[in-house]
């Protein structure tokens, strides 16, 4: 048996572990989530004060924020390898379609008022975690490209701390976290058994072939987030758009992906170490335009107004901009 795939029998066979333990420990006390184990590690960290601590928590936290992965990715795309890059945004992606479906599915609380605890001012419901399980999908991703052990050390530590950053600041459930991390493993296995397979047969597909396996895919993956969702419910509805914007953002990238080759063939190589810093730079600006839009223009009740039309437009640009345009002003300036 390859490595590969004696590798991916391992992730899974944790991944399912894990996900089965949250399962049994949630669902032995259901419908009430105050289970010993989530209810105790909660209290815990909730008697806590430490103002140092929960700054840095904090900090720690931010970095399971989709913005950041979006930036990490755009960069490599930029200065390193876009194969790899978009691969990587593609299951990246995945994930947080998986988290979100999941989360509507189950519709469990997180750990919130009700139970004496601070509002954890997020819309979406609690199992599981989006940042434990995008936070291994992502770093799981790219420790299949770069297999040294210090990426390996990276992509075991900085998920952990990620996740452990969600129950102190008792945001999650333990056991939220516990299942995000399952399914980014199992989100892991399956890629590294099927992806060469998907590539030999892609590969072999014409440009209006992939451009309808794009469409379909918005099909299928756009259901689950709209029937999932309770459309009265407005923390729902707006976690619902959220959702759906991130979904148009990755349909025109892929789309403005399948056409980069024919219409701009931007190249990674670089001869020169000032062209990688241009390069980052384009990452950089692009993230930094997307973070000003999300926050300055920020509208307190956007599902009652136009904002989440404005929205889609906006996250549709981006995918031509980001593949398109902004590789070939890199092949205009020669950098």
């Amino acid at each position: 048996m390859k490595k590969k795939n004696i590798v991916a029998i391992i992730i899974l066979g944790i991944g399912v572990a894990l996900i089965t333990a949250s399962l049994v420990i949630v669902y032995a006390y259901h419908p009430n989530r105050a289970n010993p184990v989530d209810k105790a590690i909660a209290d815990f960290f909730f008697s806590i004060d430490n103002s140092t601590l929960e700054s840095i928590m904090k900090v720690i936290t931010y970095l399971g924020e989709s913005i950041i992965y979006i930036g990490v990715l755009l960069i490599l795309y930029y200065a390193w390898d876009k194969k790899k890059a978009y691969r990587a945004i593609f299951l990246v992606f995945s994930s947080t379609v998986i988290n979100a479906s999941s989360k509507a599915a189950f519709s469990l609380d997180r750990p919130n008022t009700s139970w004496g605890y601070t509002d954890p001012g997020e819309p979406s419901y609690g199992l599981p975690s989006g940042h434990a399980q995008i936070s291994s999908t992502f770093w799981g991703v790219l420790t299949s490209f770069i297999t040294k052990w210090g990426m390996i050390t990276v992509a075991i530590i900085l998920p952990l701390l990620i996740g452990f950053s969600r129950i102190y600041l008792v945001v999650h459930w333990f056991t939220d976290v516990l299942m995000g991390f399952g399914l980014g493993l199992i989100i892991i296995a399956i890629y590294l058994t099927i992806k060469q397979p998907i590539e030999n047969h892609l590969e072999k597909q014409s440009t209006v072939i992939k451009m309808l396996y794009i469409g379909l895919l918005l099909v299928v993956i756009a259901l689950p987030i709209i029937f999932l969702h309770d459309l009265g419910v407005q923390a729902e509805k707006e976690y619902m758009f959220s959702n759906l914007k991130y979904l148009t953002f990755f349909i025109t990238v892929s789309m403005s992906y399948i056409l980069e080759d024919n219409f701009v063939n931007f190249e990674n190589k670089v001869d020169k170490w000032w062209k990688i810093i241009v390069r980052v730079i384009f990452g950089i600006v692009v993230i930094t335009l997307i973070y000003l839009y999300d926050n300055v223009f920020y509208d307190p009740d956007p599902v009652t107004t136009t904002k989440p039309i404005v929205d889609l437009v906006v996250y549709s640009l981006l995918g031509p901009i980001i593949i398109l345009l902004f590789p070939w002003l890199i092949k205009k300036l020669k950098c």
